[in-house]
């Protein structure tokens, strides 16, 4: 029997596997992007500070560092490695020791107790058991679990990818309204000093009380969108406290500078580099192998399982020492469908996935294509709107000019100062347009080759 347990063990490490060798799901990968040049540098890991703003870089990596969404992603990374050592567990023996005392009375009852009188029986004993993993059920539960550190480690990637995008465009919407608040402010004085004219010329009887009334409106709009500005900026500086782990009130952003924003170009690669730099994609493939494992186990479940296990006992009073070893084998001969049906299942279940992975590759598609549009359509856009707000300026500068000289009527300047505000505020907002296609663009493709967490 002693050459027994070598054997056994022998058989154990040259068992075979049951789990189905892992291909990626085929899908349709086109060659290029459609209306897009094709680059080869790749993104680089910090993408954001490609828009040229130390603020907006600190805030990023304040979040990276801080956000509460991530930590816990992390902590989820720390429970599925547990659970893989808790699967690998069985792959090595399990040890169990155990000390008795027995003090035996002349009735012939027993009771427990620590006294050594003549009479008390000393035992000490060591246990060591063994799963022979000869069908590959230890393997493959300990290769699923592998496979859903992986999935875990993707996610943190993906939610790092979320964040440092949510971080980036709430900066720049902020940035934005900051401009936007800037420029209603001085549109408002400079209404209210053609107000302060009209109701000189009124009181004058040079101009009538509807061209004052008239003023008047646009005095209060423009300080009704001004407050509104405002509203929105106070919701994005709460937003980007949450997102770099501060309590809002005492959050306190610096300003950044609206006119030294630039716009990053942004170049994709060839559509099959996503399926290896996309996050979510990746963990879509770990979800699939760790789906082929659980088959592996499913199918080794209807199979003998083996186990084999060596005990020595040592006694005192009287002395003797007894050594054991047993191997056993459990057949499953009859569960009522139970375990094929978790074959079954586990197939089932790999199948969903192997969907969910080629739809998942049809959307990364589709929203890079959504973003490389909104990328040229919005530069479109945006150089036009600056064109409009250039010629708006310049319109309202002559109107105002004419009107304090009296060489036209009131009626001209509210026409020119009202094109005035429209156009600046659309070439705001066309301009932030421009940011968050890049950012849409620098999300979709993944972004940069962020590092992993390191395997505990």
């Amino acid at each position: 029997m002693d050459r027994l347990f070598p054997l056994l063990l022998l058989l154990s490490l040259a068992g075979c596997s049951l789990m189905p060798a892992y291909q990626r799901p085929a899908v349709a990968v086109p060659a290029h992007w459609a209306h897009a040049e094709i680059g080869d540098a790749g993104i680089a890991d910090a993408w954001w500070t490609g828009f040229g703003s130390r603020v907006l870089d600190g805030w990023v990596e304040q979040a990276l560092a801080a956000n509460q969404d991530l930590a816990a992603a992390v902590a989820r990374i720390d429970q599925a490695r547990a659970a893989a050592v808790i699967a690998g567990a069985p792959r090595w023996p399990s040890l169990n020791a155990s000390l008795a005392f027995t003090d035996a009375d002349r009735s012939g009852s027993a009771t427990i107790s620590g006294s050594t009188q003549t009479g008390t029986r000393t035992t000490a004993q060591l246990s060591a058991a063994y799963e022979l993993d000869l069908f590959g059920r230890v393997a493959a539960t300990r290769a699923a679990a592998q496979s859903r550190i992986e999935a875990s480690r993707y996610d943190l990637q993906a939610l790092g990818l979320l964040t440092s995008a949510e971080v980036t465009q709430a900066a720049l919407e902020l940035a934005a309204t900051l401009e936007q608040i800037r420029l209603a402010q001085a549109n408002l004085d400079s209404a209210h000093a053609i107000l302060a004219v009209l109701e000189a010329r009124f009181e004058a009887g040079r101009a009538s009380a509807l061209e004052r009334d008239q003023q008047r409106t646009v005095v209060a709009n423009t300080e009704a969108a001004l407050a509104a500005r405002e509203q929105t900026a106070s919701g994005l500086r709460n937003q980007l406290a949450l997102l770099t782990g501060v309590a809002a009130p005492a959050f306190a952003p610096a300003t950044i500078d609206w006119a030294v924003l630039r716009l990053p170009a942004v170049t994709p690669t060839v559509p099959a580099a996503l399926l290896t730099r996309r996050p979510d994609l990746q963990r879509a493939e770990a979800d699939l192998k760790a789906a082929g494992a659980d088959i592996g186990a499913a199918r080794a479940a209807l199979y003998p399982n083996i186990q084999i296990g060596w005990d020595r006992a040592w006694t005192r009073s009287p002395s003797f020492t007894l050594t054991t070893l047993s191997a056993s084998a459990l057949a499953p001969l009859f569960r009522g469908g139970a375990l094929r049906g978790e074959v079954a299942r586990t197939e089932a279940r790999r199948a969903e996935l192997a969907a969910a992975y080629r739809q998942a590759v049809l959307t990364a598609f589709r929203e890079v294509s959504d973003a490389l549009a909104a990328q040229r359509q919005s530069a479109l856009r945006s150089d036009a709107l600056e064109r409009a707000a250039a010629a708006a300026r310049a319109a309202y500068g002559i109107a105002r000019a004419r009107f304090d000289a009296g060489a036209v009527d009131y009626a001209d300047l509210l026409e020119a100062q009202r094109s005035l505000i429209a156009a600046e505020d659309a070439a705001v907002a066309a301009r932030l347009e421009r940011f968050s296609a890049a950012v849409s663009l620098y999300r979709t493709l993944g972004g940069g080759p962020a590092p992993l967490p390191a395997e505990g």
